[in-house]
C-alpha cells in the first residue's frame, strides 16, 4: 500500500477556450495518465477489473476501446476522464461497468517521486559494465543492484529484498521470479543518464507460462511500489500466455509506458499509474487491480451457553455467527479457519469433573452469508460429517480475490461421559484464521 500521496497542482484548459481549472493528483486505482493517445485503454479482447475507480487522462475522440467480449469494471468506483462517455468506445459486445462518466483530466499522483539514481532506495554499485543475470536452471538467488539484463528460463530466481535497476531488459520465460520487499527499476541503457524524451529503454516481459510473484518494500523511498519506469521510458511490462502470471504485491507505475496482458496472460497490482493500458489475444487475458487496504481477521461471539443433559446424554447448541474478513485486496486470496477446544471441567478438574475434547464434536454447517468474489467451503457440512476436537480442524476454507468476508454459525455437540458428575462445566473453543 502506498502510505501517502503527493498531490500536485498543474494547470489544464478544459472547456470552452480561455476557461481553466486546477487538476488534481489522480487517486483513482487504474490512472491512464498518456493525455491525448487513441484507445490509450484498449481491450481487443480480455478484461480489467479494478477495486475503485479507473481514469482515462487522454482526450482523444476514442480515448478508450472495449473490443469482442471483452469487460472493463470497477467495482465501488466509477470510470472515466475528460473524452468520456462518447470517447469510451465499444464493439462486438464490450462493456464497461458502470457506465463511463465525464470527468475532468488529472495529473501524474507520483510526480514528486524522486527516481533513480537520487532516491535513497538506489544502489549505488556496480558500476558499468553493468552484469547480465542468465539463470536457467535450478534455484538462484541475486542482490539489489544495477544490471544490464536479467533472465529466468527454467527452476526458481530469488531477488532478496531491494531495488533492482535495469537497464536493458528483463524477461521470465517459463521460469519463477520471486521476490519480497522488491522494486524493479525499468531504466535505459544510458544509465545513469536518464531515458531522453520518448526513450524505449528497460521492459519487463513474463511470458510462456513464467510465474513472476512478487511483495514491494513496507519502508522506504519506493514503499509499496514493486514497478517503476523512468518517467521518459516508452517500453511496456507485459504478460503473456495462458498459465503465466505477474503478480504485483505492489504498485506499478510507468508514467510513458504500457502495460499487456495478452495471449491468456494475467497480471495483478495493488495500484497501477501508467501511460497505456492493453488486453488481447484471448478473453482470458486479465489485468486486476486491487488495493491492499487491510488484513486478515476472524470476529467470533464471546460466549454460548450449551444447555443441559444427563451422564451418558448429549447436548448441543449453535455458537452464534463466526465471520472471516479479507481486507487484504489480493488477486488471488485463500485462507483457512481452523478450530480447537480446551476439556470442559467443574469443580476441581477431577477425572470425573473433567469431559475431555473427544467427547466435544464440532460442525460448521455451510456459508451463512458471502461478500465478495469467494468460494467458501465449510470444513463439515451438516451434522454428520462432524468431528470430535480432540485435535485441532479444518472449519472453513475459501479462495477468492479482492475484500471480502464469510460468515457461518457452527454448532458444538458435548457427550457427557456416563460417569460424570454434577455441575457447571465450561471450556474454550478456539478460532483462528490463516
Amino acid at each position: 500500500m502506498i502510505l501517502a500521496l503527493v498531490w500536485a497542482l498543474g494547470w489544464v484548459v478544459i472547456g470552452p477556450s480561455d476557461t481553466a481549472r486546477a487538476a488534481t493528483a489522480c487517486t483513482a486505482s487504474l490512472c491512464v495518465l498518456s493525455p491525448s493517445t487513441a484507445n490509450a485503454l484498449y481491450l481487443h479482447p480480455g478484461s480489467i477489473h479494478v477495486t475503485g475507480s479507473i481514469l482515462v487522462n487522454s482526450t482523444n475522440s476514442q480515448a478508450a476501446l472495449v473490443s469482442g467480449t471483452a469487460s472493463v469494471t470497477a467495482t465501488g468506483g466509477t470510470i472515466g476522464g475528460p473524452a468520456a462517455p462518447a470517447g469510451f468506445a465499444t464493439s462486438g459486445g464490450g462493456s464497461y461497468n458502470p457506465a463511463p462518466t465525464n470527468q475532468p483530466a488529472v495529473t501524474d499522483p507520483y510526480a514528486a517521486l524522486a527516481q533513480c539514481p537520487a532516491a535513497s532506495a538506489c544502489p549505488t554499485t556496480p558500476a558499468t559494465p553493468y552484469p547480465v543475470v542468465n539463470h536457467a536452471t535450478g534455484n538462484q538467488t541475486i542482490s539489489p543492484g544495477v544490471y544490464s539484463t536479467i533472465s529466468s528460463l527454467a527452476g526458481t530466481l530469488t531477488l532478496n529484498p531491494g531495488t533492482y535497476v535495469v537497464t536493458t531488459g528483463m524477461t521470465i520465460s517459463g521460469g519463477k521470479l520471486n521476490g519480497t520487499g522488491v522494486t524493479i527499476y525499468l531504466a535505459c541503457p544510458t544509465y545513469p543518464v536518464a531515458c531522453a524524451t520518448s526513450t524505449t529503454g528497460a521492459s519487463f516481459t513474463d511470458q510462456t507460462g513464467g510465474k513472476s510473484t512478487l511483495s514491494a518494500p513496507t519502508t522506504g523511498a519506493f514503499t509499496g511500489l514493486t514497478f517503476i519506469a523512468d518517467r521518459n521510458n516508452t517500453a511496456a511490462v507485459t504478460v503473456s500466455g495462458n498459465g503465466t502470471w505477474i503478480t504485483g504485491g505492489g504498485a506499478i507505475y510507468t508514467a510513458s509506458g504500457k502495460v499487456v496482458a495478452t495471449s491468456g496472460g494475467k497480471a495483478s497490482f495493488t495500484r497501477a499509474v501508467v501511460g497505456t493500458v492493453e488486453t488481447s489475444g484471448s478473453n482470458s487475458s486479465q489485468l486486476t487491480v486491487i488495493p491492499n487496504t487491510g488484513t486478515l481477521s476472524i470476529s467470533l461471539p464471546s460466549a454460548a451457553g450449551l444447555g443441559s443433559a444427563a451422564p451418558g446424554g448429549t447436548v448441543s447448541a449453535a455458537l452464534g455467527s463466526v465471520t472471516v474478513s479479507d481486507g487484504r485486496g489480493l488477486a488471488t486470496s485463500t485462507w483457512t479457519a481452523t478450530v480447537s477446544a480446551t476439556n470442559f471441567t467443574t469443580g476441581g478438574a477431577t477425572s470425573a469433573e473433567t469431559i475431555t475434547t473427544t467427547n466435544a464434536s464440532y460442525w460448521s454447517g455451510p456459508a451463512t452469508s458471502t461478500n465478495g468474489t469467494v468460494t467458501a467451503s465449510p470444513g463439515q457440512s451438516d451434522a454428520s460429517a462432524k468431528q470430535t476436537l480432540g485435535s485441532s480442524r479444518s472449519a472453513f476454507a475459501s479462495t477468492g480475490n479482492g475484500n471480502s468476508s464469510t460468515s457461518w454459525s457452527p454448532t458444538v455437540v458435548i457427550t457427557v461421559p456416563a460417569a460424570g458428575v454434577a455441575g457447571t462445566y465450561t471450556g474454550t473453543v478456539t478460532h483462528s484464521v490463516a
